[in-house]
């Protein structure tokens, strides 16, 4: 009889970027206490570095100010090296210039709210069996 199987976590990794300490920390915190790995980066140049060396970013998650550079070309900057990676923006109203496929979740959402929003744009958990130790 073979070993029983659990599946891998292959959830990987997600950034947030926010303005202000108090909604970095909130969302931060809701993603964290609903199983997603969070980094944090307080500012665009730290988005550029996270997303350049830590392997499997799924996420990126950013807010209209607070990153020290304009959003649509810190998303811009960081698809050259991940092409396909999703995007959600935590703002007032979209940004001009923002790539069509980065929606704006207002400021006033709610928890339900913003993990739906990530859910939508993250692709689907892939289960890969090993076997039990």
């Amino acid at each position: 009889m073979s070993p029983p199987v659990r599946p891998l976590d292959t959830d990987g990794r997600r950034i947030v970027i926010c303005d202000y300490n108090a909604l970095l920390l909130s969302v931060t915190g809701l993603l964290r206490m609903s199983g997603f790995v969070v980094f944090q980066a307080y500012d665009a140049r730290a988005a550029l570095e996270l997303c350049g060396e830590l392997p499997n970013i799924e996420l990126l998650i950013l807010n209209t100010t607070g990153t020290g550079t304009d959003s649509p070309s810190l998303v811009r900057e960081i698809r050259e090296k991940h092409p396909n990676l999703p995007a959600l923006h935590i703002g007032p109203t979209a940004l001009v210039g923002m790539p069509e496929n980065v929606p704006t979740l207002e400021e006033s959402f709610t928890a339900e709210e913003l993990l739906a929003a990530v859910r939508k744009l993250l692709p689907p958990r892939i289960s890969v069996l090993r076997p039990a130790v």
